[in-house]
């Protein structure tokens, strides 16, 4: 299974997921980063989040959020 590296940009910061997450595909990637979005931003009471999806060679495949 690939794994895809979820990047969190807040407050002109940038947060590197260095672990992933491995799933079937890019589709399921986008799902679980939208779970991770809500996550992070309802335990850090955050307005504006983010979530750059990054396979393995680093090269972006999707954003989530805004």
């Amino acid at each position: 299974m690939p794994r895809y590296f979820f990047n969190v940009h807040f407050d002109h910061h940038i947060a590197r997921d260095p672990v992933g997450v491995e799933v079937a595909d890019l589709a399921e990637a986008v799902i679980q980063a939208q779970k991770a979005r809500t996550e992070i931003m309802h335990e850090d009471d955050l307005v504006q989040l983010w979530l750059e999806i990054v396979d393995e060679r680093g090269l972006v495949l999707a954003r989530v959020g805004r």
